[in-house]
């Protein structure tokens, strides 16, 4: 290949070579003689940009410039053979085309051909990656790395090889076209494991895939401005998808689908074919278990025997404009959706509907020659389509509001079958939005692709001539006079379409395109050409009859070649019950370590995020000290209902919070706020858990995903296009607005759960969003009528006037009012346009103190800004100061200002001037009428609508203090109900000591009865007289009482 150069790195285990220099030398060139035909597909304008350093084989290849390495899959193959083509060659022709590589019969230079016997039964290696395809010749094994002994055959990107063709009647060989217009060659290669052949052209299919989303991307890029790659996206469900006999359908077989996929999930089952749980269907779910199969540098030879066809390889680059898209199969499917299928194709259903018990929502996305499916829930694609896989579109007749598409999907095998995708929307106006989506972006498409390939042909070229008659040849009888025979009619054939192929080609190099031309390729052509070719002497086309014979298979016309079985030795029942034992526990040790590699993989995941997640600068340091006195807190048992001192709490929230603690801080201030209210909240109605809502559809949809690319668009986190971050503020959002049909999404939301998104997880951010809302009261402000921001600016402008007299006075000249600056302050929580830092340490104080802190952050900011404000003289510079300039305040500032909220108090003020706020608005409605009848009725609608408002929200408040009566008058049943019980416990103890007292009156009369004195413990005492006599009958007593003399 001309102008071809290599960069050679040693080997670890191998010392550099005396004299050996690291940069290419400038005189060395390639063997020509490796692969004339393909010396005309790279060149040094090209390949030194992307150029890689090749290492020894054996270890990845790493690309130029890039510091992570690409994991690349190599295969050792024998190359038998290769040959220029014209580059208008379709697949019809391409079978008589690998036939003549693989036929070696000296006869070629006579025929025309240009097959290089140099290249023929070869050991190469064929090396495939997500960015370039190579094919290396070597000599042996374990050579090392050498320019002149191993010979690069070609190199191209994946996309470029093109019409990969297999066999089944000679199921280890295979051959592809490699395409770089105007120039075009074919090669056929055999592998020693025919099994391993579908793996081969799965991968290379799948690396022309990614290879052409990423050179899509790229080219729409340099086109744009802005790095858009998709255009527009909806929220569907999907419901299942069903095997289809053609790649058309009629206009009801959506309604058919729905109506098979509510049978299946009637009888509880979505299977008919056999893949139960019994043992067959158990074996056959552990022996296609994943598996490393190849590894990267791993040299693939099919040399094993194993029953089982191992994990394919993944060949994948990771686009960062759209993260979430995983590596996917070569039908575009993740592997939770592609596991349903089966090589089978009489084991697997036809029907497959999702199942019920799963999150089955999708972002449906269609893109420039895309369609993608997201999961919200796995944040990853699940399914990819091009616009040339989808053959029909449909809406549903009966079920409006589902629809479908057609696409062509492969199977092991190689063979072809189409799959219907049926989804459902939220209503009808959305299927009609995304069917016109559909045909605006295939019509776009068609036309950009015209654009590319126009004037390449015409219906009179010969090239298009031969395409026909490689279609129609099939299954004709032709006869030749001739002097000689070929051996067989298969050969007759081929030699036949050797020399056609050679003239079409000739007469395409000298053919002008016209415009019109026959649309029809009749025999004549056949005939005319067939007897041109014996006029020209081949000796092999002499006589004969002309029997031409091809096989369908899958789709596809390929040539028919003859196979011959292997003779296999018969194994015993001990060894293959061994091998079977062997093959189980080897799956079974490489799932679990699967599974180990997932769990690590997701943790190394997580801690990725978090990292993401918490990348702010800190306004406030949090000392040492103060770390222990939150972590001490959080570690309390029980602390969920333990009230802690309120000081503590404000101090330590005052000191600073922890940003690795802030969201378990965050939580822990909720439940403190919660323990401290003695009126309870009034709860959502909605009390479905967060999982179940992330299962329906929101009609919200539209207005969340615009805002999605809105909130926090600088940050890592939320940057990526439908991304981790992006997926999980959608699925938080579109809970809420399920869960709160009147408020349902407002502009701001996004913000205030992206702070929350940022420091905790989906669904404890979720959690803390209803607090917020419900508890903490901010739900108020974004109901659609807005009255309560109303209100808040009239709050806000108050306090100004009350504390910062002349700044307030200097606004009103302007005409300028809370609501030009501060609107979006309140309804973001000052997230939308101040640091990330200074926001976390205002929602430290919100979580404390509740919604008054945006009051005082507010009054704090204009009050510290106030001299330069005041030197502001028009609308817009002041505008433009508060908005632009207010927000890129200093650290000092910062920290000041929240140090003043924590001592500010202004909770009286707030309540005063909302009752002053209604006031005014009573007063309104009292004064005489200066206007029009119409604009006074218009007047009266709005008022009469405020005071509905105020209506319910009296009514609310009613609600809530009758509830609170009830439970003080509860309490205080109880209390009487105990106070009664306690009365009874007292009179019943006082009538047991007045019983008691008068038994102890009793037992001192006797004892003074008996002459004995009582002690004051009670006891009984003999008299000192007798003490003494008791002393000296002391042992002869049985008794230690003494009694009296006569008694």
């Amino acid at each position: 290949m001309e102008g071809l150069y290599f960069e050679v790195k040693p080997r670890r285990d191998e010392p550099p070579r005396p004299g050996r220099s690291d940069k290419p030398c400038p005189n060395l060139t390639s063997n020509h003689r490796s692969c004339p035909s393909l010396s005309h597909l790279t060149s040094p304008k090209k390949l030194p940009s992307a150029r890689k350093r090749i290492a020894a084989w054996g270890e990845k290849v790493e690309e130029e410039g890039e510091d992570e390495k690409e994991e690349e899959v190599r295969y050792k193959l024998t190359l038998i053979g290769s040959l220029p083509v014209h580059h208008l060659t379709t697949m019809a022709m391409l079978p008589w085309v690998v036939a003549e590589i693989s036929r070696a019969q000296p006869t070629e230079e006579k025929l025309g051909g240009q097959l290089d016997p140099s290249t023929r039964n070869q050991t190469v290696f064929l090396c495939a990656s997500a960015s370039w395809v190579r094919c290396v010749s070597v000599l042996g094994e374990g050579v090392v790395w050498d320019p002149l002994t191993h010979t690069l055959l070609f190199e191209c990107r994946p996309h470029q090889v093109t019409k990969l063709i297999h066999n089944s009647q000679e199921p280890s060989s295979f051959g592809c076209l490699v395409r770089d217009a105007p120039n075009c060659a074919c090669y056929v290669f055999q592998c020693q494991d025919s099994t391993k052949v579908p793996e081969i052209i799965s991968t290379l299919r799948q690396a022309g895939k990614s290879s052409a989303r990423s050179d899509d991307i790229t080219i729409l890029s340099s086109k744009t401005s802005s790095g858009a790659t998709f255009s527009k996206k909806f929220e569907v469900l999907f419901c299942g998808r069903v095997s289809v006999a053609h790649k058309k359908a009629p206009p009801a077989l959506i309604d058919e689908c729905i109506e098979k996929f509510s049978q299946l999930h009637g009888s509880g089952t979505s299977d008919k074919g056999g893949n139960s749980g019994a043992l067959v269907g158990g074996l056959r779910r552990v022996l296609t278990l994943p598996s490393n199969g190849l590894a990267s540098g791993a040299v693939g030879n099919g040399a094993t025997g194993s029953p089982t066809t191992g994990k394919r390889p993944v060949l994948f680059k990771r686009d960062p404009s759209f993260p979430c898209l995983q590596a996917l199969d070569e039908n575009g499917l993740s592997p939770e959706i592609s596991h349903t299928n089966t090589t089978d194709a009489h084991a697997h259903s036809t029907v497959q509907p999702t199942s019920l018990q799963e999150n089955r929502t999708m972002l449906f996305t269609v893109g420039r020659s895309q369609i993608f499916l997201v999961s919200p829930d796995t944040k990853k694609v699940a399914i990819e389509k091009s616009f040339r896989e989808i053959s029909f579109c449909s809406q549903g007749i009966r079920h409006v509001d589902h629809f479908g598409f057609i696409c062509r999907e492969t199977v092991e095998g190689g063979n072809c079958h189409f799959v219907c995708y049926v989804f459902q929307c939220t209503d009808e106006s959305l299927v009609d939005e995304i069917m016109l989506t559909l045909k605006q972006a295939f019509s776009v498409a068609a036309l950009q692709q015209n654009a590319k390939t126009q004037s390449q042909q015409c219906d009179s070229c010969p090239m298009q001539q031969l395409h026909r008659l490689c279609e129609r040849i099939e299954g004709r009888e032709l006869s030749l006079n001739s002097r000689a025979r070929p051996k067989s009619d298969q050969e007759e054939n081929e030699l036949v379409m050797v020399s056609l192929r050679n003239l079409y080609e000739e007469r395409q190099r000298s053919h002008q395109h016209t415009l019109s031309g026959d649309k029809q390729v009749t025999f004549a052509y056949l005939s005319a050409d067939i007897q041109d070719c014996t006029k020209r002497g081949d000796p092999c086309l002499e006589g004969g009859r002309v029997c031409v014979g091809q096989v369908t298979a899958g789709g596809s016309e390929v040539l028919s070649i003859r196979l011959v079985p292997e003779e296999r030795t018969k194994r015993s029942k001990e060894e293959l019950r061994e091998l079977w034992r062997k093959a189980i526990l080897q799956q079974i040790l490489l799932q679990r370590m699967e599974r180990e590699n997932q769990k690590l993989q997701a943790s190394e995941s997580d801690l990725q995020n978090k990292r993401l997640k918490l990348d702010y600068e800190e306004i406030t340091p949090c000392l040492k000290e103060v770390t222990l006195v939150w972590e001490k807190m959080l570690g309390t048992p029980g602390r969920a209902k333990v009230k802690f001192d309120a000081e503590t709490i404000h101090a330590a929230v005052a000191q600073g919070v922890p940003r690795q603690h802030r969201g378990e801080i965050w939580k822990f201030l909720s439940e403190q706020y919660l323990l401290r209210q003695t009126v309870p909240s009034r709860p959502p109605a909605n009390h479905t858990p967060y999982k179940e809502l992330l299962k329906q559809l929101t009609s919200q949809q539209h207005a969340i995903l615009i805002d999605l690319g809105r909130t926090f668009p600088t940050h890592p986190y939320f940057q990526a296009q439908l991304g981790a971050g992006q997926l999980s503020l959608y699925n938080i959002l579109k809970a809420y607005s399920l869960l709160d049909p009147e408020v349902g999404y407002c502009q701001g939301l996004s913000f205030i759960a992206g702070v929350l998104l940022l420091h905790m997880g989906e669904e404890d951010a979720f959690n803390m969003l209803k607090f917020l809302m419900y508890d903490v009261g901010l739900r108020k402000q974004y109901r659609p009528d807005m009255i309560i921001l109303q209100i808040q600016m009239y709050q806000l402008s108050r306090l100004l006037h009350d504390y910062h007299r002349d700044l307030y006075s200097h606004l009103e000249q302007q005409e300028i009012g809370p609501s030009l600056y501060a609107t979006p302050w309140f309804l973001t929580a000052f997230a939308s346009h101040f640091p990330l830092g200074f926001v976390a340490r205002v929602f430290d104080m919100l979580f404390l103190q509740g919604s008054e802190v945006i009051f005082k952050v507010a009054l704090s900011l204009l009050g510290s800004h106030k001299p330069l404000i005041l030197q502001h003289e028009s609308l817009e510079s002041i505008v433009d100061f508060i908005k632009t300039t207010l927000p890129n305040l200093g650290l000092v500032q910062m920290e000041k200002t929240i140090n003043q909220v924590c001592e500010m108090d202004v909770s009286k003020q707030l309540q005063a001037y909302e009752v002053e706020y209604h006031v005014l608005q009573d007063e309104l409605l009292d004064t005489p009428p200066t206007l029009n009848q119409h604009q006074r009725a218009a007047q009266l609608e709005r008022t009469n609508q405020s005071l509905r408002q105020q209506n319910l929200d009296l009514l609310e408040e009613l609600q809530v203090s009758h509830a609170r009566v009830c439970s003080l008058e509860s309490r205080v049943e109880a209390l009487a109900q105990s106070e009664g019980q306690l009365r009874e416990q007292v009179s019943a103890l006082e009538e047991e000591k007045k019983q008691l007292a008068s038994t102890v009156i009793r037992l001192q009369d006797l004892l003074k009865g008996l002459g004995m004195h009582a002690s004051p413990e009670g006891h009984g005492l003999p008299a000192p007289s007798e003490r003494h006599a008791a002393n000296r009958t002391v042992d002869s007593l049985p008794h230690p009482l003494a009694l009296p003399e006569g008694s």
